[in-house]
């Protein structure tokens, strides 16, 4: 589904240049959940903004289905940290959620409002609609904003730290919605995280990146069956052992 091929980012020129990122090389399968971690400071965002084609490379080249990414492709969708700040505080969470609906052909008001009741209802906003984004606890907010970012009907969902701005239980909660939501529309996810346990939890594969200027230190497997359970899942012996791993690599140390 996407494939990145030597891709770097140099900012600035001469002596005051800096490499974010070195040459990252990586392919995203269709239909899988990967996760790229890595130090803090080390361009996981910047690199999910060049897959996004929200950024061009200083060089190397990011393919959506065999095409180059120049620009935002169709079919893929942007998901942000800062939820709070994409949901238009002046519209009531529907138009909030019909907004992602713009453009698409042969679709009128009244099809965009059962189809968005629907989405609603999956991320479990069933009968929000009328409520405005600033009535709504952070949680409910991060709902809506994946409630949108459905309608647009992706292929490819990227996920900027979309949890990290709510506490424990609440993450807990978005994490099973969002493994609900992939596995029901066959999604292609990207996730952009610095929390280890959260990339074992969700991922079929995890991308670990090395410090500035990063390159894919090594590629996870994860073993873990589906579907995953909050508690069980947590409680394998496979998910210490890969976690693990991940955090020596992180802390320079041998796994």
């Amino acid at each position: 589904m996407l494939s990145l091929q030597s891709l770097s980012m140099r900012y600035g020129n001469g002596q005051d240049a800096v490499q974010a990122v070195g040459d990252v090389t990586l392919d995203v399968r269709e239909g899988e959940f990967l996760t790229i971690v890595g130090p803090s400071g080390c361009g996981k965002s910047t690199v999910l903004q060049m897959i996004a084609g929200l950024m061009q490379g200083t060089s190397g080249q990011v393919t959506m289905r065999g095409r180059p990414v120049q620009a935002p492709p169709e079919g893929l969708v942007y998901l942000f940290q800062q939820y709070s700040r994409s949901l238009f505080p002046w519209m009531n969470v529907r138009d909030n959620v019909m907004f992602g609906m713009g453009g698409q052909p042969g679709v009128d008001r009244r099809q965009a409002m059962q189809s968005c009741e629907e989405y609603l209802t999956l991320v479990g906003l069933e009968g929000m609609g009328d409520r405005f984004p600033w009535q709504l606890s952070g949680g409910m907010q991060q709902r809506v904003a994946i409630a949108r970012a459905l309608a647009a009907s992706p292929q490819v969902l990227l996920l900027d730290e979309p949890f990290s701005a709510v506490d424990a239980l609440t993450r807990a909660v978005l994490h099973d919605l969002v493994l609900d939501v992939w596995q029901k529309r066959g999604l292609t996810v990207v996730l952009v995280t610095h929390d280890v346990d959260e990339a074992v939890y969700l991922s079929d594969r995890i991308a670990l990146l090395g410090p500035r200027p990063s390159r894919v230190a090594h590629v996870y497997d994860n073993p873990l069956p589906r579907p995953r359970d909050p508690v069980a899942t947590r409680a394998c012996p496979e998910f210490s052992r890969l976690r693990g791993e991940l955090l020596a690599h992180l802390l320079g140390r041998q796994p």
